[in-house]
């Protein structure tokens, strides 16, 4: 199991390690599909199909939460209103007022919310109590604020906090595409996307040798790098977003083959033992690329 993305989460506090206790408060929290009026919902399911909601795995707590909203067709919507309008002005042989359309946008929505067709989303997670981090396998800060919101309501309480590192990654990455001289084990992925703070102009440049004059072209007329595409040690390639935000992670060279007989499970704990591995190593030494991590 490979994560796609990573928000990452330092842990200000120590979470409940007892497993039936946690067993207890994820269950209390389960997933409920959307019915009836009921837009969305979001609850856990277990991140391996008729297992437990934690999943054990290396020292890390493999979880995963579900999200489901039921998508009305904006065009569905606005005929709807219209019909109702319509409909009252004909009746009532006046106007509508502003209030009085909002009162029937409402109505139009949940005549047709239980006939809406769910759209559902599942979001991964993982605990790692030695390194004292939650990674979440999204890079959507709204999600990633449903799901820590869902967990502080199962666990009572949980302080966590973004990484803080002691250089402005903007910077950092700037810095690196003008010298082209990057920390020992890191090199240039193949993209990255620039701004200008006074213009407010962009670019977004993909397949592309980061090393080139035109990068540096665009950074002598004043654009700062957002976002870098790096590859350390040769075996992870990751885009890494000025939120140190991890995108698009990949590892190039992956030793978690299992034997073809083996079932699911092992395949995806071969899987996630690989990743999380790599994880714990790189994100100490991109910590240390930029400065170091302040703990304050």
């Amino acid at each position: 199991m490979i994560f796609k993305n990573a928000t990452i989460f330092r842990l200000a506090d120590s979470i409940e390690t007892d497993s039936a206790t946690l067993q207890a408060a994820f269950n209390s929290k389960t997933f409920i599909p959307c019915s009836g009026i009921r837009p969305s919902s979001f609850g856990w399911v277990s991140p391996i199909p008729d297992q437990a909601l934690i999943h054990e795995v290396a020292g890390c707590l493999l979880i995963c939460a579900k999200r489901e909203d039921k998508v009305v067709p904006s065009t569905a919507l606005a005929d709807t209103l219209n019909e109702k309008i319509q409909r009252l002005e004909t009746l009532e042989d006046r106007p509508i007022r502003a209030k009085e359309k909002q009162r029937l946008k409402e109505d139009a929505l949940a005549e047709l919310l239980p006939r809406a067709l769910p759209k559902s989303k599942k979001i991964f997670g993982y605990i790692s109590h030695s390194e004292g981090l939650l990674v979440l396998d999204t890079s959507s800060a709204a999600e990633a604020e449903m799901f820590l919101g869902c967990l502080r309501e199962t666990l009572g309480t949980l302080k966590v906090v973004p990484p803080q590192v002691k250089s402005k990654p903007i910077d950092i990455f700037t810095h690196w595409l003008r010298t082209r001289l990057l920390p020992e084990h890191f090199s240039f992925g193949d993209q990255c996307d620039l701004f200008d703070p006074e213009e407010g102009s962009s670019v977004t440049l993909r397949k592309q040798d980061l090393a080139t004059s035109e990068v540096r072209v665009h950074l002598d007329a004043g654009k700062s790098c957002t976002k870098l595409s790096l590859i350390w040690h040769g075996d992870l390639k990751v885009t890494v977003d000025k939120d140190l935000v991890l995108r698009q992670i990949k590892i190039l060279s992956s030793d978690d083959s299992t034997d073809e007989e083996d079932d699911l499970t092992t395949k995806l704990d071969a899987a996630f033992v690989n990743m999380t591995l790599e994880l714990s190593r790189f994100l100490p030494a991109l910590f240390s690329a930029l400065g170091g991590e302040s703990r304050d």
